[in-house]
């Protein structure tokens, strides 16, 4: 993993405890358009107008968990990423608003200190 990803990153935590890197940095959302044109592009369309299910918001979770690791040999499936997410919504909406509002989740952060 680049140094980008590492600055720009998100550690989610899946229900069976493991960890993962997650990252929406500008130029590893390009990579992945170029990489994977249909995850982007489902990315996009959820980015752009909002989501309209629940999985969406896991296809968000899935583009920034394949920006971090995009250079694994070891990349997880779809199917695989979202079997190991389970079912904590609460977990799943934390994440999503620190890849796609860092700056406000830290605002609040520091302003309940």
């Amino acid at each position: 993993m680049d140094k980008t990803a590492l600055t720009t990153g998100y550690t989610f935590e899946f229900e069976d405890g493991s960890t993962c890197q997650m990252c929406l940095s500008f130029i590893r959302l390009k990579r992945l358009a170029s990489k994977n044109k249909s995850l982007y592009e489902r990315h996009q369309k959820v980015m752009m107008n909002g989501s309209k299910d629940e999985l969406d918001t896991l296809t968000v979770l899935y583009a920034a968990y394949v920006c971090a690791n995009m250079d694994s040999d070891d990349l997880m499936t779809e199917d695989e990423f979202l079997e190991k997410c389970g079912s904590d919504r609460v977990i799943v909406n934390e994440a999503l608003g620190a890849l796609t509002d860092p700056k406000k989740r830290q605002a609040s952060a520091d302003h309940s200190n």
